[in-house]
């Protein structure tokens, strides 16, 4: 058989429709023709193992390059959706409104003082301990102490939701009064947030609750609460000489 028709055959040979009688004869020609059995050979390669052209290759892992970094960039961009839900929802983006919050107000003045540890510490000095009348161990009052007297004010605040977070922030304002004593005087400021509970949060059965006090009320003394639809400022020392108990 000669080789041109032995390669025009391949094709059939290859997809198994020559027959029994042609097979024979183009086994026994690619037994003895390395050409034809050159072109068999390529012919029976696999579909995945024809190697295709760079050419054709270079757009197909531009398009691979650009699939992954949709799916990376679709990845960050849930976490990042997710991440902006959970702020929102259980720490707090938008105060509460001025209507859906309450407060009380108690003032009350203490007495206090600083004493001076026995023994040293490890680094040879004396540590410094603070007492109030709220402390066990106030009295009896040591000999040679300076007593003060602080007027303390407490708000405690109650929203009209599940649950409250709660942000803070202060600035002082350093003076030297009359006497010529340094002083500072405290502008403190709060923003209140309703959110939900998460399951580990442990402030108990009232987590809509929040309270805030100041222990040295001077005069001059600010809080102001920073509400979604206002803020509202209140002179400390003013609302403790009204509420003060007497």
């Amino acid at each position: 058989m000669k080789c041109n028709i032995v390669k025009d055959l391949l094709p059939l040979y290859c997809d198994k429709l020559t027959s029994q009688d042609s097979n024979e004869e183009i086994e026994k020609h690619l037994h003895e023709c390395g050409e034809c059995n050159a072109v068999y050979e390529s012919m029976k390669q696999k579909e995945d193992d024809i190697k295709v052209p760079d050419k054709d290759i270079k757009p197909l892992k531009k398009v691979k390059k650009r699939t992954k970094l949709k799916v990376i960039g679709a990845v960050f961009g849930t976490i990042a959706v997710l991440a902006a839900v959970f702020v929102f929802v259980f720490v707090g983006v938008i105060p509460i409104s001025s209507d859906k919050l309450h407060y009380t107000v108690e003032a009350k003045e203490f007495k206090s003082y600083i004493v001076k540890n026995d023994a040293p510490n490890e680094a040879g000095g004396y540590e410094c301990e603070y007492r109030s009348e709220f402390n066990d161990n106030f009295y009896p009052i040591p000999d040679g102490v300076d007593v003060k007297t602080e007027k303390m004010i407490n708000f405690e605040f109650y929203g009209d939701c599940s649950c409250i977070n709660e942000r803070g922030d202060s600035k002082y304002e350093y003076i030297v009064t009359d006497e010529g004593i340094n002083d500072i005087i405290g502008h403190y400021h709060i923003w209140i947030y309703p959110v939900m509970k998460l399951p580990y949060d442990e402030r108990g059965k009232y987590p809509n609750q929040y309270s805030w006090g100041a222990n040295d009320v001077k005069e001059g003394s600010t809080l102001t609460i920073h509400y979604r639809d206002k803020t509202e400022t209140f002179d400390l020392w003013e609302l403790y000489q009204e509420n003060v108990e007497k």
